[in-house]
Order: structure tokens, then sequence, then C-alpha cells
């Protein structure tokens, strides 16, 4: 079943959006370091065909994370730097997307990524 573009692009934002962190937290000590704390778990899951290469940005720097093959899954252990980060993915032969919002994150928890086809 092939779906209206307009129905099409809404489903894949909420795909694209099920970016989400695991785990509890706690309040932050006042002396806290960011980069303290255990690595995060990045899991992406790349159900487009193209090679997509992924970027972390921690507060406007941007940090590359890794490359996931096209229709294949791949996990990243990356440091923690702050209390928010967004991701952007980049294709292979051009185009990619920014992920809208930051995810709010502390060390040591595991974050997923979808990245659904035909974006």
């Amino acid at each position: 079943m092939t779906l209206p573009p307009p129905l099409r692009r809404s489903t894949v934002a909420v795909a694209l959006l099920s970016l989400a962190a695991c785990g509890t937290r706690a309040a932050a000590p006042s002396s806290y370091v960011p980069g303290d704390e255990a690595a995060i778990l990045l899991i992406v899951d790349n159900y487009d065909f193209r090679d997509a290469t992924i970027y972390a940005d921690w507060k406007g720097v941007k940090h590359r994370v890794g490359m996931v093959i096209g229709k294949t899954k791949e996990t990243f252990s990356m440091p923690w730097r702050d209390y928010e980060v967004r991701f952007e993915v980049d294709f292979v032969g051009g185009g990619g997307f920014r992920v809208p919002d930051p995810v709010a994150v502390w060390g040591g928890e595991h974050l997923s990524l979808v990245i659904m086809p035909g974006w």
C-alpha cells in the first residue's frame, strides 16, 4: 500500500522523532562536569537504502559518530559532552536531514535513531 505524499512525509517525520533516551535521571550536582560519566550508546536503524553518516551536535560543536550502511543497524559508543544533543544524518551521494528537536541526555544512557526510507 502506498501512502499519498503528505501522509507519507508525516509518517516519516514521526518515525524520525522516535529518537528516545532511556534511563533514569537524578538532579545534577553543582560540581558536575560533562564527560565524567559513562559513554552514551547510540543504536541506529537505517531502513533507507543509502549509506548514512551520523553526526552528534553538542551545543554547536559537531562530532562524527560513524557510518551506517543502507538497510542495516549499527551501535555506536560516544562520550557524553552535555545535557542536550542533536543528531544529523548525511547520505552518501547527497541529501540528509537534522533531527529538529534536541534530545535531553545523561551519561550512560542508550539512544535510538531510526532512519526511514525515502527521506
